[in-house]
């Protein structure tokens, strides 16, 4: 921690799509839809399908989810097709993004807070290297909540045993950094590691040459 840091943050929270793992989520659902879904409206689209509901509560599995989906939609595309894709939509973690959580695991408690499923993070856990520095990887799946309800952030206030001010939060969905906002949360928007570390130093959690 800085001089002139803020000493009320103790735990810093990321989303992992577009924040800690670059997607291309917007392209792919979108392709998928067969029309263009602005980024400002593809989080609302997503979270009020009821088959991505039930995939990402983790009460439905990859090929339930995939049936439901596609009848959801009407879409004409194949059950293997869809899958391709769908997994496509994760990239791969953004390029020094370990480096960056190694150097903020050693001040504070790193978590995660993602709207994920079981394809995906199963992808994730095999495929890529920044959850080594997270202490609490947090996902939807495990809480049965998704972002931005309020009943996330406060199981995550719960989980963390801290106050809604000690924790910095990192989004790349407005609407959940808002909700966060309104349960007490610090919380940014940021698509990715630099601007991370934008909003790091703008809170003087890291120095500003850093």
């Amino acid at each position: 921690m800085q001089p002139g840091a803020d000493d009320n943050i103790q735990h810093l929270v990321f989303d992992m799509g577009g924040v800690l793992v670059e997607i291309d989520w917007h392209g792919k659902i979108s392709q998928l839809l067969g029309k263009d879904i602005p980024f400002n409206e593809i989080h609302a689209l997503w979270a009020a399908s009821p088959a991505v509901n039930d995939f990402e509560h983790g009460r439905s599995d990859f090929d339930t989810f995939t049936e439901a989906f596609i009848a959801e939609q009407e879409l004409q595309i194949s059950h293997s097709d869809f899958q391709r894709e769908f997994l496509a939509i994760v990239i791969g973690e953004f390029a020094g993004i370990s480096e960056l959580l190694a150097s903020l695991q050693p001040h504070y408690t790193l978590s995660l807070l993602s709207n994920t499923n079981t394809a995906h993070w199963q992808h994730i856990i095999e495929h890529t290297a920044f959850l080594s520095w997270i202490d609490n990887p947090f996902t939807s799946i495990e809480f049965g909540l998704m972002k931005p309800v309020p009943a996330i952030y406060q199981r995550l206030i719960k989980e963390l045993k801290c106050q809604p001010e000690n924790i910095l939060f990192f989004d790349d969905g407005l609407a959940n950094v808002m909700a966060a906002r309104a349960e007490g949360l610090r919380a940014e928007q940021v698509f990715g590691p630099e601007d991370i570390k934008r909003v790091l130093k703008n809170y003087s959690l890291i120095p500003s040459n850093g």
